[in-house]
């Protein structure tokens, strides 16, 4: 069977699905001849990682291997088709893996092509492309030890280059810094020249101009000609890049040794000995120009990694600009810290996209040049601090304007810029060097494009608490100095600032650059948005802004920002506040997050619409939304109308009686008792400052308690819900000597104690009883509560309220609980006098020990529920909120009262009983179908487990899988698709979906919930 028969059966159309591919492949001309009319290409329509080639002709096992490369280095598809029309066979490779895989080794696996194993092809079919269920056959088949994405293998490759630089260098230059900066100007230089060859732009002619030698390349000048040669080309190339590129064009004469020639020369050679990927192995012709960015990661110190310095991932770049600039109008773009250009980079394409779109680029290779840089000169600016980031900034945009356009035609460009010109003149009509500055976005004395307006302000600053020492004097200057206007009043950015968070000030600064037209798009580290010391911060934000849509991307940061310790935000809005309705995202990992796809999947069924004037009042906040769904949210504002703990709290003169503990030791107890000097004190190790430390506490407490030591000293691990467990620590009477003692009232008396970290565990107390600075400890102005406020403290009720409405961090288990956080516990308004004593009465007993917690947990959980008189649906949600995380498995009856459920809700509106079956499938999937009717026409559970997807997803196929769509609507029924975890499966979830699926089919106009 010929290959247009043969996948034209699979479902592939070779007029729509699959275009026929040009292939020209650099110093391969015999092989690029040879895939003349012989591929084509299939571009996956859904974000689902299956897009491919299909390779025709035969080529044999060293013509595959360097397709394979091209392929790789192109980072377009995940499959390579080869037809082997003569073998009746089709052998299906994975793209991704590095030409150091062979090509054995890269199979997935390989089809008959004759008509009578044609039943054999299900897996290959358009549908499982279309939707991503291809997956589901073949991803086990990846090894995640052989894959690694080409930026990483890159980034691998540059940095092997830098370790061997820096071994030869350092018999020389015995200083890290002045060494690492020689280092990064070798690397640098070399990439570019490499680039700059693999693109043409230098090229025979090039060569032939400025060193009479049509054959030279920057190998062979490496290898045999002189010092003078070689920083010859790098003064030229400076130039070409009107003088922008290097601080100093020139490498000094010692540091271009023999040695250090020869390792940059053999980086551009095969690496025969141990397949460690070089320079060698990447086609900078087809390779990303946005790799460029990826790249700056090998020159990032530690320090700047604390700093919050990341690389943008292109695929949250490309997600906020397609946000920012939804239509089709070219304008000018401003990152105002634009790092290595990510943003930049990817608002160029767009506005490219835009041109080519309407007509407006020219059709011939000149012209596009021409074209290109204007469009460039006039609408790309960018501030950038890290003079090495702004280089690579200017660099991977210039390369941008040669992205397609044909290598003859770069080459004639240069031959002809090179005998009329006697130069290369790239630049010199449309200049945008000037565009990217070198500076401090902070800076208020020197303002970067002061007076000027942008369309389009996009970025990720940095987010990091600046500190008050010298190297940031420009950033502590604007916050004592840079003034705004709000509410007719006139306020520094200090009094908005929420801890001196940088990234914060970036948001005040771009209202500068902006007008009524301007829409925006950053990246935030999400603490900005959701902690209580930035409430300032916030309704400025609230207030000055109009916000669009929030992407909450904590959940799938460690896919974004491998390094990173902050979870982000990323927010679209304009300075018009007339929109009232904010679309928040919080988007989740998926089955296909992880390595090798990566995907970031925005589910639109799941967008939660938050009113802009309900942030500004404070009656919701962002970090509401981080856990839990607006269920959750409902309850929370249920338990909100109730009275605060703080109406409880006894009060002192000036606060409430709410206190921390002992904190047992400082510098000051360490200078006063072992004579120890600050500076020598800031010497120290961290071991060495431990050692001192302990002797402090060794000499003022016991392990066991005497009578010199009587008084136990509690610590967070030794507090369970109503007792307090072995202690191994105690106190003297006397507790004055240590660095925070606190007032003797804490430690005496009624009172109520519980550690600030982890899952709230409360003790009632009235003995002496001394405790650490992590527990708080708090009385009350009326005795006869102490029962009922230690029930509550200890109640699921409670936990749930903290941890969903508390939490300001989702990669927490628990939230660290403050005093703020204390008091806004709600108790209820109304409290039931029978539904009190019994409680009272339990807790009490617990407390004297009587009972254990354990056996007496569910009911007085019960009797609190009834006490915050919650539906049976609102004590189902806290209850299921702490199951464990389990697999169901095959456990079959775990999924009977989710079943129940969601047939009581959903057959309610039915005349007709509906049919619900299960099964399991691979990828740790549960799949639910619901068929409406009262028949079911779902394929037996004991049939293979791959069926029931197949049959959604090949009935369905614009559904796509890859997304994790939870609900896939059929003709005449739905699918419920969710990973084999039993939270997912629970009442509560049943109640949720069956909401969802008659939302869907019986659509409100006011939104209101149907059951």
């Amino acid at each position: 069977m010929n290959y247009v028969d043969f996948f034209s059966f699979l479902g592939f159309n070779f007029q729509v699905d699959l275009a026929e591919k040009v292939i020209d492949i650099e110093k391969e001309p015999t092989l690029s001849d040879k895939l003349k009319n012989s591929v084509f290409f299939y571009d996956n329509p859904n974000n689902t990682n299956t897009s491919f080639y299909l390779v025709t002709t035969q080529l044999d096992d060293s013509e595959l291997e360097r397709l394979r490369k091209y392929v790789w280095n192109k980072n377009d598809a995940d499959i390579i088709f080869h037809y082997k029309q003569d073998q009746n066979k089709l052998v299906m490779i994975y793209a991704r893996y590095s030409p150091k895989v062979s090509n054995n080794e890269s199979e997935l696996e390989v089809f008959s092509t004759n008509r009578k194993d044609l039943e054999n092809i299900e897996n290959i079919k358009n549908w499982q492309f279309d939707s991503g269920a291809f997956w589901l056959n073949y991803r086990s088949f990846i090894s995640k030890a052989k894959y690694k994405g080409i930026d990483k293998e890159l980034v691998a490759a540059l940095q092997a280059l830098k370790e061997q630089l820096n071994n030869v260098l350092a018999q020389s230059i015995f200083v890290d810094a002045n060494r690492n900066e020689v280092v990064q100007a070798l690397i640098d230089r070399t990439l570019y020249i490499k680039y700059l060859e693999d693109n043409h732009i230098i090229n025979s002619s090039f060569y032939q101009h400025y060193f009479s030698d049509t054959t030279l390349n920057y190998e062979r000048l490496l290898e045999t000609y002189s010092n003078v040669d070689i920083n010859k080309l790098y003064k030229i190339i400076h130039e070409i890049f009107n003088n922008a590129l290097f601080d100093q064009p020139t490498i000094d004469d010692q540091y271009l040794t023999n040695e250090v020639r020869n390792i940059i020369a053999t980086s551009f050679k095969a690496n025969l000995s141990t397949g460690q990927l070089r320079l060698y192995d990447f086609g900078f012709d087809v390779l990303p120009v946005e790799f460029i960015s990826y790249i700056y990661e090998v020159f990032l110190s530690d320090k700047q990694k604390e700093n919050g310095i990341y690389y943008t991932p292109k695929k949250l770049a490309q997600l906020i600009i397609d946000d920012v600039i939804s239509e089709d109008r070219i304008g000018s773009i401003l990152d105002p810290s634009s790092g290595s250009g990510m943003f930049l980079i990817v608002g160029y394409q767009r506005l490219l996209e835009i041109a080519k779109k309407q007509g407006i680029e020219p059709k011939d290779s000149i012209g596009k040049i021409r074209y290109r840089t204007q469009l460039l000169s006039e609408n790309i600016f960018g501030i950038e601090k890290e003079l090495t980031a702004q280089r690579f900034t200017l660099f991977s945009l210039s390369l941008q304007i040669f992205v397609g356009i044909d290598p003859a035609d770069i080459k004639d460009f240069i031959s002809n810029e090179l005998q009329e010109n006697k130069k290369i003149n790239l630049f010199s009509e449309y200049s945008f060097f000037q565009n990217i500055k070198h500076a401090n976005t902070l800076d208020i004395s020197e303002k970067a494009f002061a007076g000027k307006c942008f369309s389009y302000i996009v970025g990720n600053p940095p987010f990091f608490e600046i500190p008050n020492t010298s190297e940031f004097r420009t950033e502590i200057s604007f916050l004592s100095s840079y003034q705004v206007v709000v509410a007719e009043q006139q306020l520094s950015a200090r009094n908005l600032v929420g801890r001196s968070q940088i990234s914060q000030c970036f948001f005040l600064k771009i209202k500068e650059w902006s007008d009524g037209n301007t829409r925006f798009g950053f990246v935030s580290n999400s603490s900005s948005f959701y902690n209580d010391y930035s409430q300032a911060f916030q309704h400025y934000f609230y207030s000055q802004y109009g916000i669009e849509k929030i992407y909450e991307l904590s959940k799938v940061k460690k896919i974004l920002f491998e390094k990173a310790t902050e979870s982000v935000v990323a927010i679209i809005f304009t300075n018009n506040g007339d929109n009232n309705l904010i679309d928040y995202y919080s988007v989740e990992l998926g089955v296909f997050s992880e390595k090798p796809f990566e995907l970031l999947i925005i589910q639109e069924d799941r967008v939660i619409k938050i009113k802009r004037v309900d942030l500004l009042n404070g009656d919701v906040r962002l970090r509401d939304f981080l856990v839990g769904n607006a269920y959750d949210s409902t309850l929370i504002k249920k338990l909100l109308k109730s009275s605060p703990l703080q109406d409880y709290i006894l009060q002192e003169e000036n606060d409430y009686f709410l206190h921390r503990g002992i904190q047992v030791v400082g510098f000051e107890e360490i200078e006063k008792e072992f004579n120890v000097s600050a500076e020598k004190w800031r010497s120290l190790s961290k071991r060495q400052k431990d050692e001192y430390n302990e002797l402090f506490k060794n000499k003022y407490s016991r392990p066991q308690g005497n009578e010199q030591f009587p008084i136990a000293f509690v610590k967070p691990g030794n507090i369970e819900k109503y007792r307090i467990t072995s202690n191994n620590t105690f106190f003297g009477h006397d507790i004055s000597m240590f660095h925070r003692p606190r007032k003797k009232e804490l430690y005496e008396g009624r009172r109520i104690i519980w550690s600030r970290i982890g899952k709230l565990k409360a003790v009632y107390l009235e003995k002496l009883v001394y405790f650490d600075f992590d527990i708080y400890v708090l009385k009350l102005n009326d005795d006869s509560y102490y029962e009922l406020i230690t029930a509550i403290l200890n109640s699921d009720l409670i936990s749930y309220f903290i941890n969903i409405h508390l939490k300001k961090r989702i990669d927490g288990s628990f939230p660290k609980i403050g005093v703020d956080d204390i008091k806004k516990i709600p108790v209820p308004i109304e409290l039931d006098k029978s539904l009190l004593a019994k409680i009272s009465v339990i807790s009490a007993g617990l407390s004297e020990g009587k009972y254990v917690y354990a056996d007496k947990e569910k009911e007085l959980n019960e009797l609190i529920y009834d006490m915050y008189e919650l539906t049976y649906w609102e004590k189902q949600r806290i209850s299921d909120s702490f199951l464990p995380k389990i697999k169901i498995g095959p456990r079959r009856n775990a999924l009977i009262e989710y079943k129940s459920v969601l047939n009581e809700i959903v057959g309610f509106y039915f005349n007709s009983p509906i049919c619900i079956v299960e099964t399991t499938t691979d990828f740790n999937l549960i799949v639910v179908k619901l068929s409406f009717g009262g028949k079911s026409e779902s394929p037996d559970v004991a049939k293979t487990k791959l069926y029931l997807l197949s049959e959604i997803f090949e009935q369905n196929p614009k559904a796509n899988f890859l997304a994790n769509q939870e609900k896939i609507f059929g003709k005449d029924c739905v699918y419920i698709i969710k990973q084999d975890l039993n939270k997912n499966w629970t009442p509560t979830k049943a109640f949720e979906d069956g909401h969802e699926i008659l939302q869907h089919l019986i659509p409100l106009e006011n939104g209101e919930r149907i059951h």
